[in-house]
């Protein structure tokens, strides 16, 4: 399973602040302008539709961030709607509580009194509609984080990998660990690679452009598309006709270059 993403909230406070802001207003006019409670009471009905919606929204951004939005796609759509349900249905709770202990009192009581079908439809509408905003901002805010985060990582300087004295060579069904200063060449062999080491040569199914692409450039000269041959291993050179150089390696062996590998040869050397 894929590590969770910490539940950074900040971006998405200020949204969704914005969002119960307006959701505040709205009621505060609406109160004002259909009862006349005022607009200390109107003030006091909005707040306890519009802070309920500010916190669960808040919680839900973290809840999102935390345990959806990291999921695979198929996670994510089929999570949607019991989210949007359960917001809508907590966010209606949560405003008819208040409702009653902003009318009623500590000492007393308050006595719940559910909205009427039509207001439970557009509250439960609301809720549905509030949540997608929710979500549509956290995701977009998780998105834009993990572009900024990947372009970070490819602007970023790339460390080169630090030079490697040993290679682990695979031989068969087994593996031998090899110092690159013990090899002499590797050469083309059918369906294999042969590995000269002193005294020695092993084989392995790894091919020729692999071992070229692990090994030091600056210690490892291509001589010929079938050999790879270590700089270090080289005793002495000679020409070889047709732009060819002959190689006497130190073990003995004389390796001849293409014209690519003798051309190679003369940029390695000083």
């Amino acid at each position: 399973m894929s590590e969770r993403p910490p539940a950074r909230i900040g971006s998405a406070t200020v949204l969704v602040a914005a969002g119960a802001t307006l959701l505040f207003a709205a009621y505060w006019l609406i109160f004002a302008l259909t009862t006349d409670d005022g607009i200390v009471r109107g003030a006091g009905q909005a707040a306890s539709n519009a802070i309920p919606a500010l916190l669960l929204a808040i919680a839900m951004h973290a809840f999102l961030v935390r345990y959806i939005w990291s999921r695979r796609p198929v996670v994510r759509l089929t999570a949607q709607v019991p989210l949007a349900l359960g917001f809508a249905i907590a966010w209606y709770l949560s405003v008819i509580v208040l409702q009653a202990w902003r009318t009623g009192s500590l000492a007393e009581g308050f006595t719940l009194r559910p909205f009427v079908p039509i207001a439970f439809a557009w509250q439960m509408f609301q809720g549905v509609t509030f949540y997608a905003l929710t979500a549509v901002s956290s995701f977009a805010i998780v998105v834009s984080r993990e572009l900024e985060e990947l372009r970070q990582t490819h602007l970023a300087p790339r460390t080169p990998p630090a030079p490697t004295d040993e290679l682990l060579v695979k031989t068969g069904d087994s593996a031998e660990r090899v110092a690159i200063d013990s090899i002499a060449s590797i050469s083309g062999a059918g369906d294999y690679v042969e590995i000269a080491l002193p005294g020695r040569t092993i084989l392995s199914a790894t091919t020729l452009a692999e071992f070229e692409g692990r090994l030091p450039q600056d210690r490892f000269i291509r001589a010929h598309r079938s050999h790879l041959v270590r700089v270090g291993a080289i005793e002495r050179s000679e020409p070889a006709g047709n732009g060819r150089t002959a190689l006497h390696l130190v073990d003995g062996r004389t390796l001849v270059t293409s014209r690519a590998g003798s051309r190679a040869l003369r940029e390695a050397a000083l």
